[in-house]
């Protein structure tokens, strides 16, 4: 299969609504933690089903982080993208996503592409209110100003993690067995005499 490149959009300049210009830097656009997308908490449920009938599905396996959905859905072959639904304060949810390389190999636990355009297009049928959050000001994002331009480019070759772990369980298995043979003689021996 044909491993493409993706190109994503990423924020460089913003302003909050407390009118504060800030700029993000080069070395930020990987932050996982810069921004979130808002949206009314009552709204958790309907997002996570207008997902899956979007073709999300569980992401699993991930690393819970607190979040009420975890929910990934291959993009373009080998990328995937990955939304994490929290409840945030009383009355709001939050949506923290990102792009990586999908879960079905070894890769995906080191491409990684945060996003903040890309989440909208599956809720907006929910709620249509593009609700941005500027997570380490906790304010909320008035305009984007302008944008990095992101290519991910894939490895060039991708190691799926199902056959390695199966096929490690069988040789331990093997091994397994083995061990028990040799504990068994040198039972039999100890105790023989």
């Amino acid at each position: 299969m044909k491993l493409n490149k993706i190109n994503v959009k990423f924020p460089k300049n913003i302003l909050l609504e407390d009118k504060t210009k800030i700029k993000i830097e080069n070395n930020m656009i990987s932050n996982e933690n810069l921004f979130s997308l808002l949206y009314p908490e009552k709204y958790t449920d309907d997002i996570a089903i207008n997902l899956i009938k979007n073709g999300f599905q569980d992401a699993t396996p991930s690393i819970f982080k607190g979040e009420r959905y975890s929910m990934s859905k291959e993009i373009m072959f080998p990328w995937e993208i990955h939304l994490r639904l929290f409840n945030y304060k009383k009355y709001y949810g939050k949506i923290f996503a990102h792009i990586e390389i999908s879960r079905k190999y070894f890769e995906h636990l080191f491409i990684i592409q945060p996003v903040v355009y890309e989440p909208f297009q599956y809720y907006k049928g929910i709620y249509k209110t593009f609700k941005v959050l500027y997570e380490p000001e906790n304010k909320i994002v008035s305009k984007f100003i302008d944008n990095y331009n992101v290519e991910l480019i894939p490895p060039e070759n991708l190691i799926e993690w199902m056959p390695v772990v199966l096929n490690l369980y069988k040789n331990f298995t093997v091994y397994k067995e083995k061990i028990r043979e040799i504990l068994d003689e040198i039972d039999y021996n100890m105790h023989r005499k």
